[in-house]
């Protein structure tokens, strides 16, 4: 029974068992992912360039390591899931592997994106952009599938575009009930956490939050409260592919 309801209550036992091994991956993605907007506006401040050519390929290397990290967060999981276990060195150097196949699968996946971009950079965003906005992410949603199946059957990213295709298209309703819970689910727990690392920077007082230290500590904070969504949307992947490929599930 592949339902919104059904993923994700399958999905829960899966992120407590796999979040402490995977918690360090998610951290470390997401600490990476802060760096080039940090260092664009480091950049800026001091009068150099915000986007030159060693900015690029700064974000080029993050972007790398992020996909290498949740890649292997999907492995870990699906390992776990099936009843194995993969360490984490195991499966950063499985997504490392296949690293250049993934990028090429999520440039296709959002694709679709690029005109309602280009629309809205040049135009705002009016009803026109609003719509093929919209058209996009409705076709994206397709690809939802694709990512999981390049970690669990080895196929290539056309493959897995055509393979995400046929398993999403006749299930379109279900898969955009599990990604609007999930991005809603996410979004509780951002602000929850928000709000309580408000609370904790108010209590430090403002001496604490200009030492470096403690702006070090609160950075790695903000990492660790970003990285339980990411183990939690592994968790739902794996098990929305698990449901609609490998059942029945426990």
């Amino acid at each position: 029974d592949f339902s919104a309801r059904e993923v994700l209550r399958l999905a829960w036992p899966l992120f407590q068992e796999t979040l402490l091994r995977c918690l360090p991956l998610g951290v470390l993605a997401a600490a990476a992912s802060a760096v080039p907007n940090a260092e664009a506006a480091a950049r800026r401040a001091a009068g150099a360039p915000g986007y030159d050519r060693e900015w690029w390929m700064l974000l080029v290397a993050v972007t790398a390591l992020v996909l290498i990290c949740y890649g292997a967060v999907l492995r870990i999981q699906l390992h776990q899931a099936r009843g194995e276990r993969q360490d984490a060195l195991a499966a950063m150097r499985s997504a490392f592997a296949s690293l250049p196949f993934t990028f090429l699968f999520l440039l296709m996946a959002f694709a679709p994106l690029v005109p309602p971009v280009v629309w809205m950079s040049m135009r705002g965003f009016g009803l026109v952009g609003m719509l093929l906005l919209l058209a996009a992410l409705a076709g994206s949603l397709l690809m939802f599938f694709g990512w999981p199946a390049m970690v669990a059957q080895g196929l290539s990213p056309w493959a897995a575009a055509r393979r995400s295709i046929m398993l999403a298209r006749p299930r379109y309703l279900q898969v955009a009930a599990v990604v609007a819970l999930l991005l809603a689910a996410v979004l509780v727990f951002t602000q929850l956490a928000g709000i309580f690392l408000g609370s904790i920077i108010m209590i430090a007082g403002p001496a604490a939050q200009s030492n470096p230290n403690w702006l070090a500590v609160s950075r790695w904070l903000m990492a660790g409260v970003l990285a339980v969504p990411v183990v939690y949307a592994g968790a739902v992947s794996i098990t929305a592919w698990r449901c609609v490929t490998e059942p029945p599930l426990a």
